[in-house]
């Protein structure tokens, strides 16, 4: 392995062994079609009309002089963003980025196709996102789904360290296994599904999904929710559509007004709850679940709010009703991983809740929110808290979502 010339030196000792849960492909609009073929172009189309460019925004497509994929890796690796990063296009340099990173493995998220097509299905009464689109836009979002599994499972051939993560919907559990079925057998290691819709038409903690939740624990794949895919969690938005929270950037996965930033967690912790009250975890112990760039300010409080009805809730028992036979805390701290934004406490977080085997390091590289020098920055928050939790929070606890 090549010397981690971007790792801070406490961290050395890890070096090829750090697991990163989060980052991002990020091909630029104009290299669309060379990837995903002609099917793309009314995705490139709608993007195309849109004035913005990486000058204004690193996290854009449109890189309208976009030079290929040459710019160098180096020490400063981990404050370069966007499309012109190094192995944000050519998934083949991803491998030497992440050795300059001292990474061992590494999730890789959809950027924009991918994405975008999901979040075609998930909404389909949306209009207004990519509202050129006129025709066939669930036709259109499956095919260009498809086209990108393509490039997922082609990305997952060049190297076991690469977990390039395939968007996955279906409208019903049957078809959820069907399609994850075929992406394992392609040797996919991870499936994200929208934390905002119900999982093939059912709840997540209904008996119908665990034929789902079986096969990505067989298989060793790892199940994560990802932010933005909020789909359908809220009827409507219009919570805030008010002169207070106008005029704030959109990243690309969210929006960053005052409204956006107090809710964006709720559609996940709704999600994970769901699971372990209905007792997915108890029916399916390895199950391991990761929820990527929300956050963990909300894990601590969930888990209390979770103990505090489970004891509270048997004045109101009846003989049939349903309990977990521990503590829902129990099933949060072994079948929960969580990355914590960069400027968030994650040692206060560690202390207050016991949150130790839950939160793992993402560098969310090559997006803009992941921060700069994040490896510098969360080495920082952690080291008091001792070795112990230094090795678990970049290495052990985020190993369980990318095993070997």
């Amino acid at each position: 392995m090549n010397v981690a010339v971007a790792l801070p030196e406490p961290l050395k000792k890890y070096e090829g062994r750090i697991m990163d849960l989060d980052s991002h492909e990020m091909i630029p609009l104009q290299e669309w079609e060379a990837v995903y073929g002609p099917i793309v172009k009314p995705m490139f189309d709608a993007w195309s009309e849109k004035a913005e460019t990486d000058e204004n925004d690193k996290n854009s497509p449109n890189v309208p002089d976009y030079p290929g994929d040459i710019a160098p890796i180096g020490e400063d690796i981990t404050t370069r963003k966007g499309c012109r990063a190094p192995g944000a296009r050519d998934a083949g340099r991803r491998i030497e980025v992440m050795n300059a990173m001292g990474v061992g493995k590494q999730l890789i998220f959809s950027s924009y196709v991918g994405i975008f097509s999901l979040m075609m299905m998930m909404n389909p009464k949306d209009t207004e996102f990519l509202s050129s689109i006129k025709d066939d836009r669930q036709g259109l979002a499956t095919r260009l789904l498809d086209k990108y599994h393509d490039w997922v499972v082609g990305v997952g051939q060049i190297s076991d360290r690469l977990r390039p993560v395939a968007p996955l919907y279906a409208d019903t559990p049957a078809g959820l296994v069907e399609r994850a079925r075929k992406l394992i057998d392609g040797g996919i290691r991870a499936i994200q599904i929208p934390a905002g819709n119900l999982p093939g038409n059912v709840s997540p903690a209904h008996p119908d999904l665990d034929p789902f939740w079986k096969l990505l624990t067989d298989a060793k794949c790892a199940l994560v929710l990802h932010i933005g895919c909020e789909g359908q969690f809220f009827e409507t938005r219009d919570w805030g559509k008010a002169p207070a929270f106008e005029n704030f950037r959109n990243l690309g996965e969210f929006n960053v007004d005052p409204w956006s930033l107090s809710i964006l967690h709720l559609p996940f912790q709704n999600f994970v709850s769901t699971m372990i009250s209905g007792g997915v975890f108890e029916r399916h112990p390895d199950l391991k679940i990761g929820v990527i760039e929300v956050g963990a300010h909300w894990v601590g409080p969930m888990m209390e709010a979770l103990d505090l009805w489970y004891v509270n809730s048997q004045a109101f028992k009846t003989p049939n009703n349903y309990r977990l036979p521990e503590l829902p805390s129990h099933y949060v701290k072994n079948n929960l991983r969580v990355t914590p934004y960069v400027f968030e406490p994650v040692d206060t977080y560690i202390e207050r809740y016991g949150l130790e085997d839950v939160l793992c390091f993402s560098s969310d590289y090559p997006h803009v929110e992941g921060g700069r020098n994040m490896l510098h920055t969360f080495y920082d928050k952690v080291e008091r808290l001792g070795p112990e939790i230094v090795e678990k929070f970049f290495v052990t606890n985020g190993s369980v979502l990318l095993p070997d």
